[in-house]
């Protein structure tokens, strides 16, 4: 490291002048160094006072740019001594390379330079340590920002997988760190709460999936993924874990406000239903995080089973309430206008031409809500919705109907003919044969007379007869199944 300005009785080495013909009287005088520095523990050379004097050069010039009283020495830009500290490694880190990476034998190249690169950082850490006490919150924040910028063109420009870096332990002591974490912490719940009071918070935004989304969602999302994003280049999992807590607890303050407007909001609202797939795209970003692998550390580091987790199980819930609340509304209001539809007796004269007049407002309230929904909604979440509909309505047409009812063939011509309208309106989102089951029963109970009567008689007198009989017809129903729905025919 580069020690405090003593007298090393050379004078400094002037960089632009180092060639081959200068060099070895330079490393000659840094042998002699070494030799008068007391040798490390386990006899490893002392080489601060020789690298003193490799760098003289470089810490007079800082000094008198930086450190003085000089318009240079401005305390607002920083970025003008980091920008310098960059020129300097880019133009000179070969140059040492060459002519000095011999002091180091037992090093590799990666070290060699990354030592370089230190030295460097050495006189930023003294500069800042001076000025950081000085800075007001704006200037600290800056300050922070220039430090990762300095970092990350390091890492972009070097070959070098780790840096000790003295600069990112100065801001990881506990007095700076608490600083930076509260500042932090106060302009993100800031910025969320703009955000959410900003008249065109919900401006329709495209998903990666092609459904619409709130503009508030994606910058929200945006301001989170930067806290993290700022402290990678730290390698201090204890700081990163801070910041990590840090967007977990944004996280956690947006979805209690997309909880409070869900609550607030008519399912009619089309904002209703820019929230609900926010809840969505949220889900689908935290599953993105959890196979980062800096997440991956730091929630390791917090005892977190994955990144996020406790998060994204909170998120789930909410869309869990959502999607009952919606499946809930749906099947209340079509219920209310099929309660005349279930009835116990389908004895009747003839098989009508349309669908029954009892349960053709329920299915068109059906078909308009999942319309809208198909529109409005994710995939994924519609998915969900209508599939769990399908389910739960099919159901109760089996059991409030076709379990308890008396039929004569028209009646039960004509409830297939309703729950075939029923079926259709599913089959825009699905396949026929997710009412395999329900198309079968209907088949057995609109067998004609004679057939049913023919089938009954044989499964009454033997289940494998039955079986037989149904093979032949591909109704994949068990035999006693079959024979529950011919006893529901009053006219065999």
């Amino acid at each position: 490291a580069v020690v405090s300005t003593q007298s090393t009785g050379f004078r400094p080495v002037n960089w632009k002048n180092v060639n081959e013909e200068t060099a070895p009287g330079i490393l000659e005088n840094v042998r002699f160094l070494f030799k008068l520095s007391e040798p490390l523990c386990h006899g490893q050379p002392n080489l601060k006072l020789g690298l003193k004097y490799i760098f003289s050069h470089f810490e007079l010039q800082f000094k008198f740019h930086f450190m003085r009283k000089v318009k240079t020495n401005d305390i607002k830009k920083p970025e003008w001594y980091f920008t310098k500290l960059l020129l300097w490694i880019r133009e000179f880190k070969d140059k040492f390379q060459t002519h000095f990476g011999g002091l180091f034998e037992k090093e590799n190249d990666a070290t060699i330079t990354a030592l370089f690169v230190e030295q460097f950082s050495e006189l930023a850490v003294r500069k800042l340590t001076e000025d950081i006490p000085k800075l007001d919150d704006g200037l600290f924040s800056h300050y922070i920002d220039e430090v990762i910028k300095f970092h990350k063109e390091l890492k972009d420009h070097l070959p070098l997988s780790h840096i000790k870096s003295p600069i990112l332990d100065l801001f990881t002591e506990e007095k700076t760190l608490n600083r930076w974490l509260q500042l932090e912490t106060i302009s993100s719940f800031k910025f969320l709460s703009n955000v959410e009071a900003d008249d065109n918070c919900y401006e329709v935004r495209e998903s990666g999936s092609g459904y619409p989304i709130p503009s508030m969602c994606v910058r929200v999302l945006t301001s989170v993924k930067a806290v993290g994003e700022r402290v990678k280049v730290f390698p201090s999992l204890a700081l990163n874990n801070s910041f990590y807590s840090l967007q977990c607890d944004l996280l956690k303050e947006f979805m209690v406000h997309l909880s409070d407007k869900l609550q607030k909001l008519d399912h009619k609202d089309p904002k209703f239903y820019l929230i609900v797939n926010s809840v969505v795209y949220i889900l689908s970003i935290l599953e993105e995080w959890s196979y980062d692998q800096h997440y991956i550390k730091v929630s390791k580091f917090e005892g977190d089973k994955a990144p996020f987790s406790h998060i994204s199980e909170s998120y789930e819930l909410l869309q869990q309430d959502v999607q009952d609340s919606l499946e809930s509304s749906i099947s209340s209001k079509v219920n209310s206008l099929l309660s005349g539809y279930y009835k116990k007796t389908w004895l009747l004269p003839n098989k009508l031409d349309t669908i029954s007049p009892s349960c053709s407002t329920g299915l068109m309230e059906l078909q308009q809500s999942l319309a809208s929904l198909s529109t409005s909604l994710a995939a994924d979440n519609f998915l969900l919705i209508w599939s769990n509909l399908a389910s739960s309505f099919q159901l109760n047409f089996i059991n409030k109907i076709l379990k308890k009812s008396q039929f004569n063939l028209a009646g039960a011509q004509q409830f297939k003919s309703d729950m075939q309208a029923f079926c259709g309106i599913f089959y825009e989102y699905c396949s026929p044969s997710y009412f395999a089951k329900l198309n079968s029963d209907l088949e057995v109970l609109t067998l004609p007379c004679e057939t049913a009567r023919l089938w009954k008689g044989e499964g009454s007198s033997s289940l494998d007869n039955l079986t037989d009989l149904l093979q032949e017809r591909s109704i994949a129903l068990p035999p006693a199944d079959v024979l529950k729905i011919l006893k529901l025919r009053s006219d065999i």
